[in-house]
């Protein structure tokens, strides 16, 4: 039997825009919002992969119907169309157009009545029906055969299937006396009043008591309850108006054959270009996996397509998998002298330093490429040993240029294996982040897709995923082949389209000179790792665990019963509740649970108002403050950090990626070591597990207020500037004319509000911001940036500027010429809340990103210098503006030296860089030399 699906267009369209409106979603270019487009059409191919259905029809609302004819203040309460709807609405309808799915509007009867004839239609023709929407009206149409697709609001994007036993079962009425129902009690989303006194249940009481209107209305002297039925008689004919707007048309002389809603082959290049248009690239991907003749459809279906295979199949067909001797030599001839080889180990773990090798694909020509097998469970195949020495040449060909995705992770593979790698090494991930460093997508397959405009195979289809997935080496060498030489072929391409947009745009210096030199680096300091005291972590969680057991008991004793401190409805009900602590709550919003927060934000703000707490109060404050911090570090990071130590070196060795951000700035995992607490007692005890090997220096080097030294340089701001080229306290001399004190008058408050303004500054604060920061109200904190602006004026024009050159171009630049691209400013109808966010970021990007360039310049000239001197000491870590080494104790005052020589002239400025240097046994014992 057939099945047809009908989809409330309007209704799905305001669920998506609603359901999407805080990922802020939009073109990069342009600003055009795209969150509707994209909730939309995941629902519709959801509804296509799990339905299978023969016909299709989405259904719209016109200007107006006929309800509007009957009651003037029909639905009069909504609210116009959003904007960054309508414009999506046409975007919605031009891809329906070009998916071939029929949408229909029919002047003065609303979708409703449209679904409602067309499902009376498509029932009489013999097909199921089933109605995709998120309006409960479309209830009444439940039919032995018609059922209704419903997702609420409340449901997280799970749909519920009803049809006549589900929404008696719901409701308490039958289908068909949904609309009576509703006819009692009124609608309030559509401004339709019902009768006083009655509700949703006590409609439904009336309705199983007598079975219909014209029943209550014969028998009304039976009603329960004078006023009930005095109420019910006075709004008679209220109940019959309303019986006529809600109840829906099903035999609306709406001109559409059903013939017409048949399942059609979609017009691919017209949907890719509008979903590459849109920048929905997570769609696009959906769409080409679900319109394959391998996919949902059969074969028939995209027979007058005649496209023939499609272009993965093509693509991967002209790759070769090298299984003899003489497929060896061949490639092996092929690699000798190209000019260009990309590269990619398939192996057997995520961790490069324990990878196991499970085989390699290369490319050196567009559309050419080949996988050789090494250690899969089947097929012919040849040892690494033999497979290196052919290889090898080309790869320490210096002339020949290497390319990889994510190309640490490869390097650190093919060290691990010993095949060496010589001449220049590009990453073609970190190409394309330089080219827009604000995307997220950088992983091989969105990239392929989205700048290449070629699907991949995702590798969740070869092994699976989560318990049930697979090693690649158990994969058939017939489909992993040409995955895997596909990686490698588009890494090539990756590279070729990368090089010339970097050269396009005036970025591939900052490239090749800053974040290509930075991939050995990295790769030395993952292989070298940080040194740990276990036992000092042991006992350091052992001390945790005896703190936490004190704590809670503490805690249960100030509250007179025992809860679990880590339940946060437990929590809030021990703080806030009356016969509980009973703290203020004065200011405080509850959350959906109907409970107040206990995040660590709103324990700190009331923890701070000391005389409004009584003793029980601020100790029971105090205490959880104290727990909260205790926990984390011990879960965060002294647990964790026990179970990342390698068992051989003793050490952790943390994964560095300067992809990491869109400033610039890089980042590390497992651990995060950007992350390691400084600003507590408890915090800096843990950094004392930071240790060396006997006779050996940890030597810390600390950029002193770089990111102000740069904006001191970039606003040409001359007071900043005289103030750092005379090595004088910056925040005590802004201080001194904030408040018209002498610098050596200048108090410790006084200083603490500059130091405050200083850095704010740095991210672009508003009076609000720098209110929220410190004790003042936002008027006079208003009246301090005004005083502060007055005192520093060009610091005013340099974020003017700079607010306008983003909005004008479309990016903000470092001084080495990175980008930072806000496309999101060209849209006038940005609200305010959000522009003011990106203008901040806008106004950060330069300065903390040219702080970050400067850091990784010094770090490619410290390790040239270091090999240079033929010194030992090396880098270990890398924490924001800070550069820790590890050496032999007898190298210190060298490298001490050579570390400020190096900070210190990285890169040149209207102020000198300053640069503070520590040495000692651990982390937290630093003293300065």
């Amino acid at each position: 039997m057939k099945t047809c699906v009908l989809i409330d267009g309007h209704s799905e369209a305001y669920r998506a825009f609603y359901a999407m409106v805080r990922t802020n979603l939009s073109v990069r270019a342009t600003g055009e919002p795209t969150g509707a487009v994209y909730g939309f059409l995941n629902q519709l191919f959801r509804v296509l992969r799990e339905y299978q259905p023969d016909c299709l029809v989405v259904a719209f609302d016109p200007a107006r119907t006929f309800r509007e004819e009957l009651f003037a203040e029909y639905k009069a309460t909504r609210d116009r169309m959003p904007d960054e709807l309508r414009v999506q609405m046409r975007r919605i309808q031009d891809l329906l157009a070009a998916l071939n799915v029929p949408y229909v509007s029919w002047e003065g009867y609303e979708a409703d009545d449209v679904i409602g004839t067309l499902a009376s239609r498509a029932e009489a023709e013999g097909m199921n029906v089933f109605i995709k929407t998120g309006d409960r009206d479309l209830f009444q149409l439940a039919t032995p055969r018609t059922k209704v697709i419903y997702t609420s609001s409340r449901a997280r994007g799970q749909d519920a299937v009803l049809g006549v036993l589900e929404v008696e079962e719901r409701f308490g009425v039958k289908a068909e006396q949904f609309t009576e129902m509703k006819a009692l009690q009124g609608d309030s989303s559509d401004n339709i009043p019902g009768v006083p006194g009655v509700g949703e249940k006590s409609a439904v009481k009336l309705l199983r008591q007598f079975g219909s209107i014209e029943a209550l209305y014969r028998n009304l002297e039976q009603v329960r309850g004078e006023r009930l039925r005095r109420n019910l008689e006075e709004h008679r004919e209220r109940v019959a108006l309303n019986r006529r707007l809600v109840r829906i048309v099903t035999d609306v002389d709406v001109e559409f054959d059903l013939r017409r809603a048949a399942i059609q082959p979609p017009d691919r290049q017209a949907v890719t270009a509008l979903l590459r248009e849109l920048e929905l690239n997570r769609t696009l991907d959906e769409f080409s996996k679900l319109f394959q003749p391998t996919g949902l459809f059969d074969a028939a279906v995209f027979a007058p397509d005649d496209t023939g295979p499609d272009e993965r199949t093509l693509r991967t067909a002209r790759y070769a998998c090298v299984q003899t001797d003489e497929q060896l030599r061949a490639l092996q001839a092929k690699l000798e002298g190209c000019p260009v080889l990309a590269f990619d180990f398939e192996t057997s773990s995520v961790n490069p330093l324990r990878a196991g090798l499970t085989g390699l694909a290369v490319s050196w020509e567009p559309g050419e490429a080949a996988y050789i097998p090494i250690a899969h469970e089947t097929g012919p195949q040849l040892p690494w040993a033999e497979v290196r020495a052919a290889l090898a040449p080309a790869f320490r060909d210096p002339a020949i240029v290497k390319v990889a995705h994510n190309a640490k992770y490869d390097l650190l593979v093919a060290r691990r294996h010993q095949l060496a790698i010589q001449g220049p090494l590009h990453d073609s991930l970190v190409m394309a982040w330089v080219a827009d460093p604000g995307q997220r997508r950088l992983g091989l397959k969105d990239l392929s897709l989205n700048v290449l405009g070629q699907s991949m195979v995702p590798l969740a289809d070869l092994i699976g995923k989560g318990a049930r997935q697979i090693p690649f080496g158990t994969v058939s060498l017939d489909r992993a082949a040409p995955y895997a030489a596909d990686d490698a072929a588009q890494t090539l391409a990756l590279f070729h389209h990368f090089r010339r947009k970097l050269q396009e745009e005036g970025l591939w210096d900052l490239y090749q000179e800053v974040e290509m030199p930075l991939i050995p680096i990295l790769a030395d300091m993952e292989t070298r790792g940080v040194l740990l005291d276990r036992d000092w972590l042991s006992s350091l969680r052992s001390e945790f665990d005896a703190r936490l057991t004190d704590l809670a008991a503490d805690m249960h004793a100030i509250a007179g019963r025992e809860f679990n401190l880590s339940s946060t409805q437990q929590l809030s009900g021990v703080l806030f509740d009356p016969d509980g602590l009973n703290l203020p709550t004065k200011g405080l919003k509850k959350l959906k649970s109907g409970a107040f927060s206990t995040a660590a934000g709103v324990l700190e703000n009331l923890a701070q108002r000391a005389d409004q707490l009584t003793e029980p109060q601020a100790k029971a404050l105090d205490t959880m403050l104290e727990f909260r911090l205790i926990h984390k570090l011990k879960s965060t990071y002294v647990d964790n950090l026990l179970l990342l130590i390698d068992a051989e070196s003793g050490r952790v060795h943390a994964s560095f990626n300067q992809a990491g951000a869109a400033t610039g700035r890089m980042s590390s995992n497992n651990p995060n070591l950007q992350n390691i607490p400084i600003r507590t007692a408890e915090g800096r005890r843990l950094r004392q597990a930071f240790v060396v090997p006997p006779d050996h220096v940890l030597v810390a080097a600390d950029y002193n207020q770089v990111e102000l030294r740069v904006l001191a340089h970039t606003a040409d701001e001359p007071k900043l500037v005289d103030a750092f080229n005379a090595n004088q306290d910056i925040h005590a001399i802004t201080a001194s004319e904030l408040f018209g004190v002498p610098p050596d008058r200048v108090d410790t408050e006084q200083r603490g509000l500059a130091k405050t303004i200083n850095f704010a500054t740095i991210y672009g604060v508003s009076a609000f911001g720098l209110a929220s920061r410190t004790a003042m109200s936002r008027s006079e904190a208003e009246e301090f940036l005004n005083r502060y602006f007055m005192t520093y004026p060009k610091v005013e024009q340099y974020i003017r500027d700079t607010v306008h050159q983003a909005a004008e171009r479309g990016f903000v630049a470092t001084l080495t010429g990175r980008k930072r691209h806000f496309p999101e400013l060209g849209n006038r109808r940005l609200p305010g809340h959000q522009r003011g966010a990106i203008e901040r970021a806008a106004i950060n990007a330069p300065i903390q990103g040219t702080a970050a360039d400067i850091i990784k310049i010094a770090m490619i000239q410290l390790d040239r210098a270091l090999a240079r001197d033929a010194l030992t000491s090396r880098m270990i870590l890398q924490v924001h503006d800070e550069l820790v080494l590890e050496g032999p104790g007898s190298e210190t005052e060298t490298v001490t030296a050579l570390l400020r020589q190096v900070m210190e002239g990285a890169y040149p400025l209207r102020v000198p860089l300053k640069v503070d240097v520590e040495t000692g046994p651990n982390w937290n014992e630093l003293a300065k030399t």
